[in-house]
């Protein structure tokens, strides 16, 4: 199942007179704050971004998006006197009434402040958010609405932190608790009788209150739970210790009875207390991924709980997983030697999907399409494990990753390297199995190079070298080496594998980029400031070109497509420079400190993005952008792809008009550039129908689909081609 929201990024600003807008495709956190169960449990909501998303419960489909204006949503909470009715609360201080089943706006009303964090504990229907007038020091307020605007404003208290773990009301808003540090603040709403309880040695991590009696759970940064007695009225309370968690204790919860509590954190287990019982525990182990949340369901029948890899599991009070809501797969584990997704992103013209780093060690594929994640693809084969409190765990991570023309191979590259012992460097060839439709371990080679792997890349197919498959690797060990899939038939069985078939290597610099030309007729390599020219049959250097003055690393290697495949692009982190192979003269170049460059493999056009996370679009002959956004990402953009438009144009250029961009950031948000669209609620209930028992006539069907999937990556290739075949071959001949 998936998660999905298209949401509008704050700092989207163009340059031109157009509505090209910056969209979420996917990636949005759908964890950032707790998810909250409908009255019945039919219904879960889950914040994303902007949008509060309504789930079915039973089946993890989308029932609705619910488009909340401007800024991005910090709460929600189920209306005490109408439970068909939902209300958000934005950071600017937007509060709206829904009707969850229609989808539809109820009421809007507007604070003039804004909030960090938000609740509805109160009878009376007036709600309570946390605000600031200045940056650090938050207040706890309650207010009451009128029929469009708020009537009254009361405090509560000072010294908040502006997350929704942080306070909990109890006995239906009787008396609220809040922990800042290592204090423990508890108000008498009746009385306004403020009380503060200190423990020594440990910070508090989470609160939350019982339903119906006069106690509080604390978690705290050592996993331990406190439960605390007649806090209102002692100086020093009562308390029970329950104490499993080995680490800080994310979120802890009671059930709507309040005979049970929940409690998660990063060990990846549920953890189900029995009230009285301490030592009465049931545990649900290896979720996944470390745990951010939990919450209960008012029936007691259901628990969800947030995962950090950006998943929502619904699980049973008997401890069965019901659903998985799954969004754009988080990498938690960030290995400091690979960075952020190094496997950049893949087109996968079988599935039609994306492809890129998910879980540690693996790769997924999202379909855009449906914004849902097909599946995630086990390469290295390890376990994780809980983190440990004083020592990072080092994984093998996947760092290279590249995918044939027409989907038949994928190419993977593991490393695994700490601070004592020796790089685990792997190549693996994968083979794709149309039975089970999935890619199968073909060859493996351990330690193809003897240090870090740069590029992993396939020649394109052609009729020029009769389609056989090549693969190209570049390393810091000063070399790059050619890959050629080979006979293995012995009398025991048919079979081919892949053989390294050549290795070069230009004065002593690591090889740090790589290209294949339209028809894969020539290699461009950069080994350091210095861009080579291959024949990649024979393995001969035909040319070596460099800046004239710079000696500043190559970063990036691209050809040219179509009337544009005579020229070469190479980025530096400074500078965008493009070389005319007919003339072995620069053709432009441009002042850049570029972080990303992609080509469009259907036209001329390249897009790069930099520090300053400024697009711009570019035709390959020309050193005047085409197109420029000056701010496409709040944060760092990472990795960009040009994917073939599957649908009606989104954008309003003519770059756009046969493939369209997608760029992931920092904070693994995939973006792209679209029209600008009417504000309204996106119903997807006929979707619910695809969870339904098959009949023949829905066989029949899907065996169609397949039929059609199996030809989809002969037709790219065929969309793509070699329309420059001409050309390079010239530059071939010129060079020979």
């Amino acid at each position: 199942m998936s998660a999905h929201t298209k949401e509008l990024v704050d700092t989207s600003v163009v340059t031109e007179s157009d509505e090209l807008l910056v969209f979420v495709k996917g990636g949005s956190s759908i964890t950032s704050f707790r998810p909250l169960f409908s009255h019945d449990s039919k219904y879960l909501f889950v914040i994303q971004g902007r949008s509060v998303t309504v789930f079915s419960s039973a089946s993890g489909e989308v029932i609705h998006e619910l488009q909340c204006r401007n800024k991005s949503v910090i709460g929600i909470a189920i209306h005490p006197k109408n439970p068909l009715q939902i209300i958000s609360c934005s950071s600017d201080g937007t509060v709206i009434y829904w009707d969850y089943l229609d989808g539809v706006e109820l009421r809007v009303y507007k604070i003039r402040f804004g909030c960090s964090a938000f609740c509805m504990p109160f009878q009376d229907g007036s709600i309570s958010v946390v605000s600031s007038k200045q940056e650090g020091e938050y207040k706890l307020l309650r207010l009451w609405f009128g029929e469009k605007k708020v009537n009254k404003i009361s405090f509560l208290l000072k010294n908040v932190l502006p997350d929704e773990k942080m306070i909990a009301f109890g006995k239906k808003g009787e008396f609220v608790a809040a922990v800042n540090k290592q204090t423990l603040y508890t108000l008498s709403i009746d009385e306004n009788k403020l009380r503060s309880h200190l423990i020594g040695g440990r910070t508090f991590t989470c609160v939350t209150a019982h339903p119906s009696e006069t106690c509080v759970a604390t978690g705290d940064n050592s996993g331990r739970i406190l439960l605390w007695y007649n806090f209102l009225d002692a100086k020093l309370p009562p308390k029970t210790v329950l104490h499993w968690h080995a680490l800080p204790v994310s979120d802890c919860a009671f059930t709507s009875l309040g005979s049970h509590l929940y409690s998660v954190g990063s060990e990846s287990v549920l953890v189900k207390w029995t009230i009285g019982h301490k030592q009465h525990r049931e545990f649900l182990p290896r979720l996944g991924a470390p745990l951010s949340h939990v919450v209960c369901s008012s029936d007691n029948t259901l628990i969800a709980v947030h995962l950090a890899d950006n998943s929502l599991q619904v699980i049973t009070s008997h401890f069965i997983i019901r659903q998985v809501i799954q969004g754009l797969t988080h990498n938690h584990v960030r290995q400091k030697a690979s960075g952020l997704l190094p496997a950049g992103l893949l087109y996968d013209p079988r599935s039609q999907s994306l492809v890129m780093n998910g879980k540690v060690g693996h790769l997924q594929f999202f379909s855009l399409q449906t914004n849902k994640q097909l599946y995630n693809l086990d390469i290295v084969g390890q376990n994780v494990v809980s983190a440990h409190r004083h020592q990072a765990i080092v994984y093998t991570e996947v760092e290279n990753a590249a995918l044939s023309d027409n989907g038949d191979w994928l190419a993977t590259v593991q490393r695994r390297q700490d601070d004592w012992s020796m790089h685990e460097i792997t190549l693996k060839f994968w083979s794709y199995d149309c039975d089970t439709q999935l890619y199968k371990l073909n060859t493996r080679v351990d330690l193809p190079h003897t240090q870090k792997v740069n590029r992993l890349l396939f020649r394109p197919s052609s009729e020029t070298h009769g389609n056989t498959p090549l693969a190209v690797t570049c390393s810091d060990d000063e070399k790059f080496k050619t890959w050629e899939l080979v006979d293995d038939t012995d009398i025991y069985r048919k079979n081919e594998c892949w053989s390294c078939e050549a290795c070069g290597y230009y004065k002593n610099y690591a090889a740090k980029d790589g290209a294949f030309s339209d028809d894969g007729s020539l290699l461009a390599v950069a080994f350091d400031h210095m861009l080579t020219l291959w024949i990649p049959e024979n393995n001969a250097l035909k040319l070596a070109l460099s800046v004239p003055g710079s000696q500043e690393p190559i970063t990036r290697v691209l050809f040219g497509r179509l009337s544009c495949a005579h020229l070469l692009l190479m980025s530096t982190n400074t500078k965008l420079v493009v070389w005319n192979l007919l003339t072995c003269c620069i053709e432009w170049c441009k002042e850049m400190n570029i972080v990303m460059m992609c080509m469009d493999p259907l036209t001329e056009h390249l897009a790069a993005a930099t520090e300053e996370n400024e697009l711009q679009v570019f035709h390959a002959s020309s050193s005047t952008p085409v197109y420029t956004h000056k701010r496409v990402s709040d944060s760092r953009v990472v990795c960009g792809i040009f994917l073939p438009s599957t649908g009606e144009c989104t954008g309003t250029h003519k770059w756009q008009q046969s493939s369209q961009l997608y760029v992931l950031n920092e904070k693994q948000e995939l973006l792209t550039l679209e029209k600008e669209r009417a504000p309204g609620t996106t119903s997807t209930r006929g979707t619910i129908a695809a969870n339904l028992p098959p009949t023949p006539f829905s066989l029949l069907l899907a065996q169609i689909a397949k039929t059609d999937s199996n030809h989809a990556g002969g037709q790219l290739q065929k969309q793509i081609g070699n329309p420059g075949l001409t050309v390079v071959k010239e530059v071939s001949v010129y060079y020979t």
